[in-house]
C-alpha cells in the first residue's frame, strides 16, 4: 500500500537533464514558447504534510492546446484521502489501480523539458511538486511557472476594473473571458480551463509581448 512512498534511487540524471535544457530566453516572443498547463488535486493545503491525489496536464504549442497529449493520473496517498474527497471527488476506492507518483514525475521531466508550466494560483502546485521531487528523486528540478491568476490580476488592475469577491477564481476568470466553465476540482478539467484562460490572456496581450513580460505579470 505504501509502495509509492519508497524512495527510489535518486534520479539525479533525469533532473539534471531537465535543468540543462532550461527555458527560452526572456526576450523570446511569448507566442513562440511551449507551455504545459497543469493542475493538482490534494489531500490538503500543506505541502510538507499533505499529498498529491491526482494530476492533469495539457500541452500548448503554437498557441494551440494539444488535446491528444492530455494526461490525467491518480495516486494513492499513504493515508486515506479523508474529507478532501468532498472537494476533488476522488475516494479511496477509486485508487485501486493508481499510478506510481515517481513514474509520472519522471515522465513530466522527460517529455516537457524546455516548457514553461502554467497553473492557476501556481504556488500550491509548485510547492507540492518540488517537495515530491525532493522526496522521491533526491533533487528538485528548476521549473518555471506562469500564474494565470496573477496575470489576470495584472490585466484587471491595468483596466481599472473593480474586483469583487472571488473575481480571480478560475471559474470567474473563465466566465469573464467568455470561455466554457466546467466542474471544478478535477485535475484535467482544471488544467484545460487554465490552458484556455492563458491563451485568451495571451491573445489580449500586445502583439510583441515576450516571455519575460509575461513572467513579470505572473510574479
Amino acid at each position: 500500500m505504501l509502495g509509492w512512498l519508497k524512495k527510489k534511487p535518486p534520479l539525479y540524471s533525469a533532473v539534471q537533464a531537465f535543468n540543462q535544457v532550461g527555458i527560452p530566453a526572456a526576450n523570446t516572443p511569448a507566442r513562440e514558447c511551449h507551455y504545459l498547463a497543469l493542475d493538482l488535486e490534494l489531500t490538503g493545503l500543506h505541502a510538507k504534510q499533505d499529498h498529491i491525489v491526482s494530476i492533469g496536464w495539457v500541452p500548448i504549442r503554437n498557441q494551440q492546446i494539444c488535446l491528444s497529449e492530455a494526461k490525467h493520473y491518480l495516486f494513492r496517498p499513504p493515508t486515506s484521502v479523508g474529507q478532501s474527497a468532498i472537494y476533488h471527488g476522488v475516494h479511496d476506492k477509486d485508487l485501486k489501480n493508481a499510478s506510481e507518483l515517481a513514474d509520472v514525475l519522471l515522465q513530466l521531466l522527460q517529455d516537457y523539458a524546455g516548457y514553461v508550466f502554467v497553473a492557476h494560483h501556481c504556488r500550491l502546485d509548485r510547492a507540492f511538486l518540488q517537495i515530491a521531487y525532493q522526496r522521491l528523486f533526491g533533487k528538485a528540478p528548476t521549473m518555471q511557472f506562469m500564474d494565470t491568476l496573477n496575470i489576470e490580476w495584472h490585466r484587471m488592475q491595468k483596466q481599472g476594473t473593480v474586483m469583487k469577491k472571488d473575481a480571480l477564481r478560475l471559474p470567474q476568470c473563465l466566465a469573464r473571458h467568455k470561455l466554457p466553465v466546467s466542474a471544478q476540482h478535477h485535475a484535467l478539467e482544471d488544467a484545460y480551463g487554465c490552458a484556455l484562460l492563458f491563451l485568451s490572456q495571451l491573445k489580449k496581450s500586445h502583439p510583441h509581448i515576450t516571455l519575460g513580460d509575461l513572467l513579470v505579470q505572473s510574479s
